[in-house]
């Protein structure tokens, strides 16, 4: 009997330890940083936020995010000695701002949760506190650099008591002038464009699907692949036009068509939350045809016979 409750006194203590050196390596102190430390866990948040931004694997940025992360402490701690405090208004308007542009670049929120193996939800308490700290180092290094004045004499004096060898060398640089003229199109040339995607629209409203349309004839490389889904958004991410439209329709509802600098939209409001919609959209670009190509190209000759 004693000789059993010693063998199973092995075996959980064997598992304990297993399991404390599994958490060891899952989340290790990688920096300690006056009375705070860094884990690793810390760096791969970081990285992981990089990589759903579109970024492809990096281990030299990898590195740097622990750089950053110690300057971040460094910052932060001194935040709390000069009593500079950061809301939780300012926390959740980062975070909202973070997570809107993170999942327009994952293709949607469904897409960036299945990335980030969490729900939003949760990404966002655990990213709370490290954007907490980020606020208040980013407030420290503000009020750093409004105490710092440089004049151009002490710059000078700088330069000129570094030794000439040691200076990086430039290649030659010159200054350069242009003159832009984009070519522009007749209004009979606009309708012809604008009557392909009335179209388009005519067939979703006669019950084509939206999303197969969107992947046939949108022009819009980000969106299309995936129907045209542009995911969460507030008024403040698309150009007026769009916006203006898109919070008018209701849950479902297909727009006419809008023009803005890109080209012509057709647009659908998947879901409301608070200031935010989901949507996605159908982008046709105003393309210039030979004709509108070759008399920009005429003005330009003549501008061009004036100055030379």
């Amino acid at each position: 009997m004693k000789k059993n409750i010693y063998i199973l006194f092995l075996l959980l203590f064997a598992s304990i330890q297993a399991s404390l050196a599994q958490r060891q390596v899952i989340d290790r102190v990688v920096a300690t940083v006056g009375s705070g430390i860094i884990l690793q866990s810390d760096v791969d948040m970081q990285y992981s936020q990089w990589l759903a931004q579109g970024n492809k694997p990096n281990e030299n940025f990898k590195c740097g995010v622990l750089e950053q992360l110690i300057i971040q402490k460094l910052l932060s701690q001194q935040a709390v000695i000069d009593s500079i405090d950061v809301t939780e208004t300012e926390v959740d308007d980062n975070l909202n701002s973070r997570l809107r542009h993170m999942s327009q670049q994952a293709g949607g929120q469904e897409r960036l949760e299945k990335f980030l193996n969490r729900s939003l939800l949760q990404y966002k308490e655990e990213m709370r506190s490290s954007v907490f700290e980020q606020l208040k180092a980013n407030k420290m290094q503000q009020n750093i650099v409004q105490k710092v004045d440089v004049t151009p004499l002490e710059v000078k004096r700088y330069f000129e008591g570094l030794n000439k060898d040691s200076l990086p060398y430039f290649n030659t640089e010159v200054e350069i002038g242009e003159i832009v003229m984009m070519p522009k199109l007749t209004d009979a040339e606009k309708k012809e464009q604008r009557d392909k995607i009335e179209g388009i629209r005519k067939q979703i409203v006669d019950g084509s699907d939206f999303g197969t349309m969107a992947r046939i004839y949108s022009q819009d490389p980000g969106s299309a692949p995936y129907g045209g889904d542009l995911g969460f958004g507030t008024r403040d991410n698309y150009v007026k036009e769009f916006s203006a439209m898109a919070f008018k329709l209701k849950p479902g509802e297909i727009s006419p068509i809008v023009e803005s600098k890109f080209g012509f939209h057709i647009i659908q409001v998947l879901e409301r939350r608070g200031e935010e919609v989901h949507t996605r959209h159908i982008l046709m670009k105003i393309n210039p045809g030979t004709a509108a190509l070759e008399r920009t190209k005429n003005k330009l000759d003549s501008i061009y016979k004036l100055v030379v």
